[in-house]
C-alpha cells in the first residue's frame, strides 16, 4: 500500500488538464522558516473620547436660535428706518367684464346671433367627432347696427336737379345752385339727409330742417330700394318733420324708448347718412340728458336734448340714436362747433325720442304745433338754489292771470324740477298750449304752488337764456 498523497491536480482531467509524468517543485520557491505567533493586545494609553448626540442636536438648536434672532432684528430695524418711507403702488388691473341684458329688457328687432351646435364640414357633414371651434359672440354694437340699420333710411330733397347723388351737407342752411343762371333768391335748396321709419304704414320720422320748404323728397331704404314721398306735415320750432312713403315694401319700424330710461354713460350708437354715406354706423355714450339747446330754425325754440360724443356729422340729421337694445332714444339733430372745424367734435345733439313722438301725434291729430308760452322775463338766480327767477310778468299774459308775481322761483313744473330758467323755456314751449302746468313757486321763501293755463307763444318773439318766456 503506497503512503504517497494522490495527485491533486488529477481533479482536472475531466477538463483536460491532464499531466504526464513526475511533478517537479520549482527551484526559486524561498526557504520554509519556522515561526511563532505571538499574541495580540491593544496599546496601553488613554482611550478617545466618546461623542454624546445629545450634546450635538443641543448645540445644533443654539446655533439655530442665534440665526432667527438676528434675522429678526434685522427686519424690525428695516421697518423702523423706512417707516417713513411711501407705500408701493399697487395696480389691479381686471378682466373684462361681460353685462347681460336684464330680463325685463325689451327683445331687439334683429335676433341675436346663437352658437351653432355642430360646426360643419366642407364635405357636408356635421363633423359632430370634431371639436367644435370657440363661439365668439357679437360686439354690442354689431348688434345694434343689425336691429337698427333696417329702419333708418336717406332722405334726398330736389335730388333731380342734377341726376346724381348729391354728397353735400343736408341741413339745408346754403343754396347749391345748377348752373348759376337762376336768381339767388329763386334757386331751389336741395341736399341729403335721414329718416327713420315710424310705421309699417309708411310714416318716417325727420328733422324739420332736412325738409325745407319741400314738398316731395325721395327716399331710399337700406336695401338700396328707393320710392317717392310726400311731406305730410312739420314743426320747425321743434324741429321735427314727417314724411310718407307709398310702397308695398315690408317695412320694419323702429322700436322707441322714453327718455326716462336714458342715463349719463351709456351705450349711444348713430346710424344715418352723412355727407351722403349711406347706413353710417357710430358709437359712443350718452354725455348728458335734459341738455337745453335752441334750435337754429324756425322761432328758435329750447329743446330739452341728448348730448351724446357719437360722431354725428351732416347727413345725420333726423337719423337714429339708439341705446344697447336697439331701441331708438332719440334723432340725431344738431352739432356744435368750434366755429373753424366744420365736422364733429364730439358734442352731438339728438331729440328725445318722446318729444319728437308727441309732435309726430299732433301732426297726425291735426293738434297745433305751436309752441307753448307763459309770458315772463326771467333768469337764472345768482345764489341759493336752483330754479328758474321771475324778474318782469307781463300783462295779459298766461303767467300774470294765474298770479306770477316778480321775484318768483320756479323750481318744477309738473312734477319736473327746474334749475335754469332755459329748462323752465324748454319745458313751458314743448307743452301744448291750452292745456295746464303746475308749477311749484317759492315766494319769499316760502313754497308755493301755482296753476297755470299754457298759452301760444307769438311767433315774432324770440327766447333766449334769460329772456322772456
Amino acid at each position: 500500500m503506497s503512503t504517497e498523497p494522490e495527485d491533486p491536480r488529477s481533479e482536472w482531467a475531466p477538463l483536460g488538464w491532464e499531466l504526464e509524468g513526475p511533478v517537479e517543485q520549482p527551484g526559486n520557491l524561498p526557504d520554509q522558516r519556522d515561526g511563532e505567533v505571538v499574541a495580540w493586545a491593544p496599546r496601553e494609553g488613554p482611550s478617545p473620547p466618546s461623542r454624546n448626540p445629545v450634546v450635538f442636536m443641543l448645540a445644533a438648536s443654539v446655533l439655530l436660535a442665534v440665526v432667527g434672532l438676528v434675522g429678526i432684528g434685522i427686519g424690525v430695524g428695516s421697518i423702523f428706518f423706512n417707516r417713513d418711507a411711501p407705500l408701493p403702488e399697487v395696480v389691479v388691473v381686471s378682466g373684462p367684464q361681460v353685462v347681460s341684458a336684464p330680463a325685463s329688457a325689451p327683445r331687439l328687432q334683429a335676433p341675436l346671433a346663437e352658437a351653432p351646435s355642430e360646426q360643419p364640414r366642407s364635405d357636408g357633414a356635421t363633423g359632430s367627432d370634431q371639436p367644435d371651434s370657440p363661439f365668439v359672440p357679437d360686439d354690442p354694437v354689431v348688434t345694434v347696427a343689425r336691429a337698427v340699420i333696417p329702419s333708418v333710411v336717406l332722405i334726398e330733397v330736389n335730388p333731380s336737379r342734377t341726376g346724381q347723388e348729391i354728397p353735400i351737407p343736408p341741413d339745408l342752411d346754403e343754396g347749391v345752385p345748377d348752373s348759376g343762371t337762376e336768381p339767388p333768391g329763386e334757386r331751389p335748396r336741395y341736399g341729403q339727409g335721414s329718416g327713420i321709419i315710424y310705421d309699417a304704414s309708411g310714416l318716417i320720422l325727420t328733422n324739420a330742417h332736412v325738409l325745407g320748404d319741400a314738398d316731395a323728397v325721395r327716399v331710399q331704404f337700406a336695401d338700396g330700394t328707393r320710392a317717392e314721398g310726400v311731406v305730410v306735415g312739420a314743426a320747425p320750432a321743434i324741429d321735427v318733420g314727417l314724411v310718407r312713403v307709398d310702397t308695398d315694401m315690408a317695412l320694419r319700424p323702429a322700436v322707441f324708448a322714453d327718455r326716462s330710461t336714458v342715463e349719463v354713460g351709456q351705450l349711444a350708437v348713430a346710424v344715418g347718412s352723412p355727407f351722403g354715406l349711406q347706413q353710417s354706423v357710430t358709437s359712443g355714450i350718452v354725455s348728458a340728458v335734459g341738455r337745453a339747446i335752441r334750435e337754429g330754425t324756425g322761432d328758435g325754440a329750447f329743446v330739452e336734448m341728448i348730448q351724446t360724443d357719437a360722431p354725428i356729422n351732416p347727413g345725420n340729421s333726423g337719423g337714429a340714436l339708439a341705446n344697447r337694445f336697439g331701441q331708438v332714444i332719440g334723432m340725431n339733430t344738431l352739432i356744435q362747433t368750434d366755429g373753424q372745424v366744420s365736422g364733429n367734435i364730439g358734442l352731438g345733439f339728438a331729440i328725445p325720442s318722446d318729444i319728437a313722438l308727441n309732435i309726430v301725434q299732433r301732426i297726425l291729430n291735426g293738434e297745433s304745433t305751436d309752441l307753448g308760452y307763459l309770458g315772463v322775463w326771467g333768469t337764472d338766480p345768482e345764489i341759493g338754489e336752483p330754479g328758474a327767477l321771475i324778474i318782469e310778468v307781463e300783462p295779459d299774459t298766461p303767467a300774470g292771470e294765474a298770479g306770477l308775481q316778480e321775484g318768483d322761483l320756479i323750481v318744477n313744473i309738473d312734477g319736473e324740477a327746474v334749475s335754469t330758467f332755459t329748462e323752465l323755456a324748454a319745458k313751458v314751449q314743448f307743452r301744448v298750449p291750452g292745456t295746464e302746468a303746475r308749477l311749484e313757486v317759492v315766494r319769499e321763501g316760502a313754497p308755493l304752488e301755482i296753476t297755470v293755463v299754457i298759452g301760444s307763444r307769438p311767433v315774432s318773439q324770440q327766447t333766449d337764456g334769460q329772456g322772456e318766456e
